[in-house]
């Protein structure tokens, strides 16, 4: 829905805490012209549907928001001002087919936001 044209991954690295991914953000698409014209933001609701689908591209399954736990936003992330940005996630699969997503975003020692995801994968 948002990964190619909201954004792209521009790299992928393991990490020991889980997978880094480097984010581009595209300040061009109509989100950022709406959310705000002249300072554009990216809002909370494009963070989740973002971390949503990077943990669907890592474990290859679909799956849909089922709760957001400690959302934190530190910083605004204005794609003007941080055209690329990392996501340091990782994905811990729970017995009840669940899988809990811990991430923060951040630009080197700048956090933008973190939180705790709960997704539950689509039912065929």
């Amino acid at each position: 829905m948002l990964k190619d044209d909201f954004f792209t991954v521009k790299g992928i690295t393991d990490a020991a805490q889980g997978t880094v991914y480097r984010i581009a953000l595209n300040v061009l698409h109509p989100v950022f012209r709406a959310h705000f014209a002249g300072n554009p933001v990216m809002p909370g609701a494009c963070i989740a549907q973002m971390i949503k689908e990077l943990a669907e591209d890592c474990l290859s399954t679909p799956f849909f928001i089922a709760a957001i736990k400690n959302m934190k936003f530190l910083k605004v992330i204005n794609p003007l001002e941080n055209p690329e940005v990392s996501v340091q996630m990782a994905c811990t699969v729970q017995e009840n087919e669940s899988v809990c997503v811990s991430f923060v975003i951040n630009d080197g020692d700048t956090v933008f936001s973190k939180a705790i995801l709960i997704l539950n994968p689509v039912k065929k």
